[in-house]
């Protein structure tokens, strides 16, 4: 039976995501310039985004999972890594810190370490992408696409494959692999570009 190519976030989508989520933050912004708590949750969806799609995390490693995957907290956050512990497997890993999409969310390394743990539930991150999707891309989207679009998106970049499958956490090479199938256009460019 083969195998369903994911469907991943473009980066022109991503951007369009984030602009309209910022928007949404930066309307609950008081005049002493801090969020509301309305504002602090759309922060902590923010940086949701920004880690799955820029660190390529699952939600259950962001947020935590029964008493399977421990909860992301500041202590697991190095100078440019993220150790995820227990991830899918029960695998430890280190994934890259995405420095640049948190300066283009508008989050300081510093209040990224004091969001963590993050408090918005499972189901709200899953609903809040939803409805961002319909309203700005209009059409469905699920948070584990930012996953794929991480992993999508750093493989069409040159980053070698090996270390692309450590990132992510994929336990067989057959499953990064994948995503090198996930844009038919591009690979036919390239093979036009050669015969």
């Amino acid at each position: 039976m083969a195998r369903k190519l994911p469907q991943p976030i473009t980066h022109e989508d991503f951007e369009k995501l984030l602009t309209e989520a910022k928007k949404q933050r930066e309307y609950f912004r008081k005049p002493s310039g801090g969020l509301s708590p309305r504002g602090e949750r759309f922060n902590q969806y923010i940086i949701a985004m920004v880690l799955a799609y820029g660190a390529g995390m699952r939600i259950s490693e962001i947020i935590g999972f029964k008493d399977k995957v421990p909860i992301l907290t500041k202590d697991k956050v190095e100078s440019n890594f993220i150790r995820v512990v227990s991830g899918k497997g029960g695998k430890d890993r280190q994934v890259p810190l995405p420095g640049k999409l948190f300066i283009a969310a508008g989050v300081k390394r510093e209040d990224f370490r004091n969001n963590l743990p993050l408090t918005v539930s499972r189901r709200a991150i899953q609903t809040y992408f939803e409805q961002l999707g319909d309203k700005v891309l209009k059409k469905h989207i699920t948070f584990h696409m930012f996953r794929h679009g991480f992993v999508t998106h750093a493989l069409e970049s040159g980053i070698d494959i090996h270390q692309v499958q450590m990132f992510a956490g994929h336990s067989r090479m057959d499953t990064t692999g994948l995503y090198l199938h996930a844009n038919p256009k591009q690979a036919l460019d390239k093979y036009e570009e050669k015969f």
